[in-house]
């Protein structure tokens, strides 16, 4: 297209003046020749006395100032059409929670189905200090955080002044990249597992790029171990929860740890991915909150998921560092990997059961097989990386033994099945944290977001629906946290608790699955803590009411 077609005459007469005004002195300087700067003026149809004649109707630099604008102007328009994609996103999630009330409960007004909407609270740190991790007390309120100078600084949220920590460490030389809590009350200077519950000390783990993890005391913040023996950055951390003391680690140097924490010594390691070994997630049968009956606790031990720059997640047995299968889909590093308790069957069991035609794949058994939830304590997963998406993932199970190690599964080739992807983000999923009611996933994006997905979606739309998007972080979002709560039970136990909920009724007949959700989401609804956390490299922690 011709410039008289976009420009009037007045505005391509100003161009050519502008243009002319720019050139004249460079060609002039430079050839000494004004004869170059006629031609120019020739080939513009624009007179070389005009722009002399007319020389107060162009101000001084007017190309470079016109050009700046122009920049100025796109960057405007991104900026807008930015914030339009935002507001679209939070009028759908509108729209899709009013949809959903007309068929369940309103979400503000239940509390087993809270979900955050504001910032409440913002902690900053230096400019030094970016936000790699964040995490709740179990009980206590508060908060803490690493940061990627190595500093290790909790908040008491009952502390008005979000200005002044309650406590500031130089934890490590290099970046924490991860900090967990035990899952019950510690007591390694004594050398035992458990103490007394009156004498609660829950244990803090921290692990670094400085290729160690540290572990302190909960309620004093000293440091009691460090345990040294990875060769590159320590990527994550997590603790067992049906052996307290036992804690695990994945690292760069691409391999998973297991470490004794009353002697401090890493009992086992093994190498299940090719490259950088980026996140982990454990899962234990004897800590799980069933809706079914456990008759006895087997001796298979811990499951974990593990994921990596090799773009695959794997699912592994912990004791023997037995491949069970891999999940192969995403198309670039995978960030984070988590299980989903075994209270989310009950939305998606019901998607695979109602829609078995979509997965000619699956057998139908495995949807309702009482090897998950009577054997085994997991059934789905779900990963998220660079590629700006959250699969969920069903998980065939292992070949199990008597008295032996799992073998890898015999299903699918020994990988995952794919369910649905959560498509959304505009950039890297950093961060997975999951609803204590098993319903809501929370995920934290390079693109400033944290958004909320529903489960139940799947039953209604056959997809995994955004519901929420907050906002306001200033930077990308490295970790998500959603205060846990206790259970008071005897971790120790070699069977399964029934006190939780228990899946007979008093005349001895079964209950049914929805009456056993029902019960369940009271328990957790009356032990569950509306606290919620994010942490980025804005220097902030947020927390959300």
């Amino acid at each position: 297209m011709s410039p008289l077609q976009i420009l009037t005459v007045r505005q391509q007469q100003e161009l050519n003046k502008a243009i002319l005004q720019y050139l004249k002195p460079i060609l002039t300087e430079n050839t000494g020749n004004v004869n170059l700067t006629i031609a120019l003026s020739n080939i513009l149809q624009t007179p070389l006395s005009s722009i002399d004649d007319n020389n107060n109707n162009i101000i001084p630099n007017y190309l470079e100032k016109k050009w700046s604008t122009v920049l100025r102007l796109q960057k405007k328009i991104i900026d807008l059409e930015n914030e339009i994609s935002n507001y679209k996103a939070i009028i759908d999630a509108s729209n899709t929670t009013d949809a959903l009330s007309k068929h369940t409960s309103l979400l503000t007004k239940d509390k087993i189905n809270w979900l955050p909407n504001n910032a409440i609270k913002t902690f900053k740190t230096q400019a030094q200090q970016l936000i790699q991790s964040v995490t709740i007390h179990p009980f206590l309120p508060i908060i803490h955080s690493g940061c990627s100078d190595g500093s290790l600084i909790s908040w008491n949220l009952v502390n008005d002044d979000t200005l002044i920590p309650e406590k500031f460490i130089k934890a490590h030389t290099r970046a924490i990249n991860k900090i967990r809590w035990s899952n019950a009350p510690l007591d390694l200077s004594a050398g035992k597992s458990l103490i007394p519950d009156k004498n609660k000390s829950y244990i803090l783990a921290t692990c670094s790029a400085d290729l160690s993890i540290k572990i302190w005391d909960g309620a004093t913040y000293k440091q009691i171990r460090t345990l040294s023996g990875h060769e590159h950055t320590v990527s994550s951390i997590a603790f067992s929860k049906s052996t307290p003391h036992i804690l695990y680690s994945v690292s760069r140097d691409k391999t998973v740890k297991i470490w004794d924490l009353t002697s401090g010594f890493c009992i086992k390691s093994f190498v299940g991915h090719s490259d950088w070994v980026r996140d982990i997630d454990v899962i234990s049968v004897n800590s799980q909150l069933l809706m079914t009956n456990i008759k006895e606790s087997s001796e298979i031990g811990d499951f974990i998921v593990t994921c990596s720059n090799d773009q695959s997640v794997r699912l592994s047995h912990a004791d023997s560092g037995t491949g069970i299968s891999l999940l192969i889909g995403h198309t670039h590093v995978i960030e984070t990997v988590k299980f989903l308790p075994l209270h989310s069957n009950y939305f998606i069991d019901k998607y695979l059961t109602n829609n078995s035609d979509k997965f000619p794949n699956i057998s139908p058994s495995f949807f309702s097989d009482p090897v998950y939830t009577q054997t085994l304590g997991f059934k789905y997963c779900i990963s998220a990386g660079r590629d700006n998406l959250i699969k969920l993932w069903l998980l065939p199970p292992p070949v199990l033994r008597p008295h032996r190690h799992p073998l890898p599964s015999q299903q699918n080739n020994s990988q995952g099945w794919l369910i649905a992807e959560l498509v959304g983000h505009q950039s890297w999923v950093k961060a997975l944290s999951i609803h204590p009611n098993g319903r809501f996933i929370f995920s934290g994006s390079d693109d400033k977001t944290i958004r909320v997905w529903d489960l139940d979606n799947l039953n209604q739309t056959g997809n995994v629906k955004c519901i929420r998007t907050l906002t306001g972080h200033d930077g990308f979002i490295n970790d998500l946290n959603f205060a846990s709560f206790e259970i008071e039970s005897d971790i120790n136990s070699k069977k399964k608790q029934d006190v939780v909920i228990n899946p007979k009724k008093e005349d001895g007949s079964d209950k049914s699955t929805e009456q056993l959700h029902k019960e369940l989401m009271k328990f957790i609804e009356s032990k569950m803590r509306c606290l919620f956390l994010s942490g980025g490299v804005d220097n902030a922690v947020k927390l959300w009411s």
